[in-house]
């Protein structure tokens, strides 16, 4: 069953668009699978069922369809494969189709239904999580909701963000049995309670993604200052116990140790060439390094001669053995080459000599090669023997000339012995005498050296101070800037307590027209500024005496929330849903009267609101006189014999399917 899409009101269109911004309206909800299609009115209404009948479940499946698939549902959901909606969002219409998995990579079925039936709308296939651009976020998107993130812990601004998704916001929306009488959204647990403050601080504008970046930067600033003024007190007072806190003092001893260790490093050059003013000192250094490039020259002479003699060698082996083959070949002449085989060599059969041609091998059964002439053996013979009597001469010759480099090497090696120590008994007696004077020059050339070092480590720390003061000169103009912008962005937030005033005055409007028992004193409403709480009577939401009244607390403090936020044009989505509203009531006399008033007020604040904000009441069976009253707002009624999930069964004697299109509906 379908349900044609509501129209926006005749006034100004620009005005209307404005007005339905944050609308959320679910027209048509199918459990596919589960044989079940629930359509809803634009304003209030009415699911109505016997305990276990799976009205909460329906709820759960709601809120998954709009946000998180939840854990823990029962075992008949597990024929549901989906759950398809035809919602509002804005003042868009749109198809939905969420599967029934809790896997963060699950993709959800967007498609616009437009207007017109001749033009197709948008479709999409977006991620659950793990995306930039979520499931989550198009529903804010449609929703003119700002997806934003906001720090883990309060108390560290500047720490790891988290996201305030869509199903943090329907936190105030969907309100299930077990929290409608014992928790304000889920205040009672730790990470549903810290996203309900954050929540609540977006909508009413106590949070300002702008001006909490200010605060952050702000704080940034602040820290960056204190530890200026923390460094700069430790390098002036260190600086101050010393006589070089002025840079142009510095610089004068840095020039003046300077022009010191230039002078001593002169003298201590001079010393060293003084020596050679020794007599004879300088003529022994002279022929010392001429006797020395001597001996690298005949020591590499003899390498070259060792070289080449090794290759002479090499070559008179190669011609004596080439000279022993000829020997041989001289010697054998035809006798090797026409030995006649009478049996084969190789496997000792008999070899019939007529077994080919005459002209051929019998044997290999080749043309035999023509055997070279004795006469061209012996000529060969003798050019080898010439070639290795030149070549033991040219051996003898280098061998001759390696040994005349040996005896010359050992007599350069004995000179060299001599004038090193002739040169060392010259110089020492000079050495020993300006020893003193060298050792005096070094320790004076290490502490100039240490000096300065100092000094440059005292002027690069004075730098650093400066350049510290410029700095914190411009952090102090940037400081005063973000104050002077944060102070701009915190009046706007006297917005913000209006608003909370708004919410104040009207949950107070709804609880005096529910009639809640006297609390002995004067019915006061207040919002806790810290924990956004509502206080009654000055009692706080915990403090009340009786479930009851819990939950018309509740309701009047949910239903105030979606009021005063389209009055105001907050962000906040314009669907709640209340589930066992008569939970804790009787049936009779003063408990039946105030559900009465409930369903009243519901019925009032949606006629007055439709088309903004939509209202599902989710209750066991109501009393005869208030379900006449309300009849015409029950989209819904489950009993023991027809429960919410319709599992499908195969007809007798056929194997059992679970398509529910294949298999007859019965309830369960």
């Amino acid at each position: 069953m379908t349900r044609t899409i509501p129209e926006p009101p005749e006034p100004d269109a620009t005005a209307a668009a404005t007005s339905h911004s944050h609308r959320l309206e679910l027209i048509e909800v199918d459990l596919v699978g589960g044989g079940r299609e629930v359509s809803f009115n634009s304003g209030l209404n009415l699911i109505i069922g016997d305990i276990t009948t799976g009205k909460t479940t329906l709820v759960r499946l709601i809120r998954a369809m709009l946000g998180t698939m939840p854990d823990g549902l029962p075992p008949e959901v597990g024929y549901v494969q989906a759950v398809r909606g035809h919602v509002m969002l804005g003042n868009h219409a749109w198809q939905v189709y969420r599967p029934r998995t809790t896997t963060s990579d699950a993709l959800v079925e967007v498609s616009e239904v437009h207007p017109d039936p001749d033009r197709e709308g948008i479709a999409l296939r977006l991620p659950v999580a793990r995306s930039d651009r979520t499931y989550s976020t198009f529903l804010l998107d449609q929703l003119n909701i700002p997806a934003i993130s906001v720090p883990q812990a309060r108390t560290e601004p500047t720490g790891t963000l988290t996201p305030v998704t869509m199903t943090d916001w329907l936190g105030y929306c969907i309100i299930t049995g077990d929290e409608l009488d014992t928790e304000v959204f889920g205040h009672k647990r730790q990470w549903r309670n810290v996203k309900r403050r954050w929540v609540f601080e977006l909508a009413y504008g106590y949070y300002e993604p702008e001006l909490a970046r200010l605060n952050a930067e702000l704080r940034r600033v602040e820290l960056q200052l204190a530890s200026l003024e923390h460094d700069a007190t430790i390098r002036a007072k260190f600086l101050a116990d010393t006589p070089f806190a002025d840079a142009d003092a510095l610089d004068f001893q840095i020039t003046a140790r300077t022009a010191d260790l230039e002078q001593i490093v002169a003298q201590r050059r001079a010393l060293g060439t003084a020596v050679g003013e020794v007599p004879g000192v300088q003529e022994l250094r002279q022929t010392l390094l001429a006797t020395r490039t001597r001996r690298a020259e005949v020591t590499d002479r003899l390498a070259r001669l060792e070289a080449q003699i090794a290759d002479l060698n090499d070559l008179r082996r190669q011609l004596s053995s080439q000279s022993a083959r000829l020997t041989r070949a001289i010697v054998a002449d035809e006798w090797l080459v026409d030995f006649d085989f009478i049996v084969c060599p190789r496997c000792g059969n008999d070899i019939d000599a007529a077994r080919t041609a005459p002209h051929l091998c019998y044997l290999c059964l080749q043309e035999p090669r023509p055997a070279p002439s004795q006469s061209q053996l012996l000529v060969e013979q003798d050019r080898i023997a010439s070639q290795i009597s030149e070549t033991d001469e040219v051996i003898k010759g280098r061998q001759q000339a390696q040994q005349r480099l040996q005896r010359e090497a050992a007599h350069l090696d004995e000179l060299i012995n001599e004038l090193t120590t002739d040169l060392d008994q010259r110089t020492q007696s000079f050495i020993s005498d300006r020893a003193t004077q060298i050792e005096h020059y070094a320790a004076r050339q290490a502490r100039l050296e240490a000096e300065i070092q100092r000094f440059r480590e005292y002027a690069a720390l004075l730098h650093r101070h400066q350049e510290q003061v410029a700095g914190r000169e411009a952090l102090e103009a940037r400081q005063a800037d973000l104050r002077a912008l944060i102070h701009s962005q915190e009046l706007s937030q006297l917005d913000a307590e209006d608003n909370v005033l708004a919410l104040e005055r009207r949950i107070l409007e709804y609880l005096q027209e529910l009639h809640i028992p006297d609390l002995g004193q004067e019915l006061t409403v207040k919002i806790n500024r810290k924990t956004y709480e509502p206080e009654v009577a000055g009692r706080s939401f915990d403090e009340l005496s009786s479930q009851g009244l819990k939950t018309l607390v509740n309701i009047a403090h949910a239903l105030a929330h979606h009021t005063v936020a389209i009055d105001r044009n907050l962000p906040l989505p314009g669907l709640l849903i209340l589930d066992g509203l008569s939970a804790n009531s009787g049936h009779e006399g003063f408990d039946l009267d105030r559900v009465r008033d409930v369903y009243r007020l519901l019925s009032r604040v949606t006629d007055q609101y439709r088309g903004d904000l939509q209202v599902i009441a989710v209750d066991n069976e109501l009393a005869r006189n208030i379900l006449l009253e309300f009849a015409d707002r029950v989209v819904l009624t489950l009993t023991q014999d027809d429960r919410l999930i319709r599992i499908p069964q195969a007809p007798l004697g056929e194997p059992e399917h679970t398509d529910s299109e294949s298999a007859h509906d019965t309830s369960v």
